[in-house]
């Protein structure tokens, strides 16, 4: 927890041997350990918290108000504490309690505007009624919380006889000290500040990861256990039950983030190498007797790397539901605990399944023909009781854990999807799909997709976390034939793909393709999203069949290259083994391509037109050589065109990306 403390002599003051004060800590207590600010950390710190903490003299501004810079202040913003603490008052003269008033007020307001703190005002340690009635209004006006000391306004409580000098003795003695941090103190706990995140627990029956020890604000969690992929190894579609030797065991934990949590991380062996992903959130790491420490202060979804990237711990920390769905209402409520459906849960129009946190559901989902759908909580959706068919395609089930047909009002919302047979979140000719803040994980299985979008229109995917052994957010159009209306050939359009961490452990992340069987794909957005890991192309545009792809936008997209990544290789045969090269995995950040007769039955190709690649961010380890941005058409009908590239940055500085092309590209702006 980042603390703020900003106040007069009682909160810092450096030695003035004149006054007999030799200290460099609150006056007047004996020691650094015993003034309040000190005294305060302490007990903040036993709850479990790691502190981060900052205290400044300001009495300047108390006794000359009216001369408020607020621009001196900006250092304190950015240090972006959790918690700010006002300890002043007593330099405020009562004929500048009206300037005092505006100008705290305006400092008050500052520091709401620039920083998520909560705001501690504490009142005056010397009786002063005027300054403290304005100092108690402006915290109520501007929604801080006020900390009286009326209590401690007598002799009992400053160092008299301590000190020779009068000013000195008149501050706070120890045992003044520790009364006035324990009325913050138990301020700050009523507040809730320092109460527990709401973690997901396991059910009994469920399997605890156990190569990990986490503590969050001191406490142990368990960790919920997700088999991922352990190298990038495949077969050709349609694959077959992936053999386990190829994959891993990984921990992950969910919980509610309302305030900073402070983690306290163990593997049981020397964490020589920390990362936690993703590297734009700027989490700072600590090591300090075999353990990591770290604080998470948004919510958000993490990776915690210790040592590389194998065992990972992912951690989803979840913004509190906001209420737009209601689990009263919900039409199947399921509660904590483990449970297990006998079929597919089918859901008709205006039906919704709700998945509460420490839930695990094992089983799948469908909707077809229905309207106003929807599966949310913060509970767990698992596969992995579903059987994987081990031969042609007729045999394998492509419609995933989560399926919608011919839908209309669909949402998503909140859930941890885990270890489908094959595709995860699969909508087929649906309009008007809402997929928030959904986590995939514990996908190893061949051809284990994310979110399949199939001749879909008019969807939007925010802040969800996917972890794919195969392609991860990816628009398809298909069609099968025969009498089966549910791959129509509707055309992809208006997609919106925002604030996603990814991790692709083969294949694309945001992907269009490989099947494009639609007339046209228009207004693809893809926006402010990590990519940490990847395989085989971060961005690609992977045009297999007729379609008309154009009007794309790739905007704010960071994708991470790691020296422990390696080479992606087909599998040929049962016989052979995963031997990469002894390099880093190299891969295009961006790629589009036009073929046909591949994947899909048209054998036309396609064309691609007006694509955007802006505000892309590059974030590679020195091994890594720089990724390139790859574009070739089919022929001179079927081509690439109108290709824009701008700004773009490679480990923080901006740089023109290297660039290939065939013939059959046309018009690519580099700037």
């Amino acid at each position: 927890m980042k603390i703020l403390y900003l106040g007069n002599s009682i909160t810092l003051h450096s030695a003035s041997p004149q006054l007999g004060w030799r200290g460099e800590w609150g006056m007047a207590a004996s020691s650094p350990e015993r003034d309040y600010v000190h005294v305060m950390n302490k007990l903040v710190s036993q709850t479990g918290k790691y502190i981060e903490y900052r205290a400044d003299n300001i009495a300047s501004f108390e006794r000359e108000p009216e001369l408020l810079d607020l621009s001196e202040f900006e250092k304190y913003a950015r240090f972006s504490p959790e918690l700010v603490i006002f300890r002043i008052g007593e330099n405020v003269s009562q004929d500048l309690t009206q300037a005092f008033d505006a100008a705290f007020r305006e400092m008050l307001g500052f520091f709401s505007r620039k920083t998520m703190a909560r705001i501690f005002v504490v009142g005056t340690f010397w009786k002063n009624d005027a300054v403290e009635r304005v100092m108690r209004c402006a915290a109520e006006d501007a929604s801080a919380v006020f900390v009286s000391l009326a209590h401690l306004q007598t002799e009992e409580w400053q160092a008299t006889g301590e000190y020779e000098n009068a000013g000195v003795a008149s501050h706070p003695s120890d045992r003044g000290m520790q009364a006035i941090a324990e009325a913050i103190f138990d301020a700050v706990s009523a507040s809730g500040l320092l109460e527990p995140p709401l973690v997901s627990a396991v059910p009994e029956k469920e399997d605890v990861y156990e190569g990990i020890d986490v503590k969050i604000d001191g406490r142990s969690v368990d960790c919920y256990k997700a088999r991922v992929s352990a190298m990038p190894f495949n077969r050709v579609w349609p694959g077959r039950q992936r053999p386990l030797d190829q994959t891993e065991l990984a921990p992950f934990l969910s919980f509610e983030l309302t305030k900073g949590a402070d983690f306290c991380v163990n593997i049981f062996e020397p964490p020589e190498d920390v990362t936690i992903r993703p590297l734009s959130k700027g989490v700072k790491t600590i090591v300090n007797d075999g353990k990591v420490y770290f604080t998470l202060r948004e919510a958000g979804q993490y990776s915690v790397e210790i040592n590389g990237r194998s065992h990972n711990l992912h951690i989803f920390a979840d913004a509190p539901e906001d209420g737009r769905l209601d689990p009263e209402n919900a039409t199947y409520y399921f509660p904590s605990g483990a449970h297990r459906l006998e079929e597919r849960l089918v859901l008709n129009s205006g039906e919704s399944v709700y998945i509460a946190r420490g839930a695990v559901v094992y089983g799948e989902i469908e909707s077809t023909d229905a309207d106003n759908v929807a599966v949310f909580g913060r509970g767990i959706l698992d596969g992995s009781l579903v059987k994987r068919e081990t031969e042609g395609f007729g045999d394998v089930r492509i419609d995933g854990l989560v399926h919608f047909t011919r839908c209309r009002n669909v949402v998503a919302d909140g859930v941890i999807l885990r270890d489908s047979a094959l595709w995860t979140l699969t909508p087929i000719n649906c309009e008007n799909v809402t997929v928030n803040n959904v986590k995939v994980i514990g996908m190893w299985r061949y051809n284990s997709d994310g979110f399949d979008f199939v001749n879909s229109r008019n969807v939007r995917v925010s802040n969800c976390f996917l972890r794919t052994f195969d392609d991860t957010v990816v628009i398809k159009g298909l069609y099968f034939g025969g009498t089966d209306r549910s791959n129509e050939k509707m055309n992809n359009e208006n997609y919106l793909v925002e604030n996603c961490v990814l991790w692709c452990d083969w294949g694309g992340a945001l992907e269009v393709g490989a099947e494009t069987v639609a007339d046209e794909y228009r207004n693809l957005i893809y926006r402010n999203c990590d990519i940490i890991r990847n395989a085989d192309g971060a961005m690609r545009l992977h045009c297999g069949d007729r379609a008309f792809v154009h009007d794309v936008l790739y905007d704010g997209i960071r994708i991470e290259y790691s020296k422990y990544d390696k080479k992606s290789i087909l599998q040929e045969s049962d016989e052979m083994i995963y031997a990469p090269p002894d390099e880093p995995n190299h891969h295009d950040a961006a790629r589009a391509w036009l073929y046909c007769g591949l994947w899909s039955p048209d054998n036309i190709p396609g064309k691609l037109r007006n694509v955007t690649y802006r505000n892309i961010e590059i974030l590679a380890d020195d091994e890594v050589p720089e990724p390139i941005f790859s574009f070739s058409g089919a022929d001179g009908e079927h081509d690439v065109s109108d290709i824009t590239i701008e700004s773009v940055f490679y480990n923080g500085e901006r740089y023109l990306p290297r660039v290939l092309k065939n013939e059959f590209v046309r018009k690519v702006d580099v700037k």
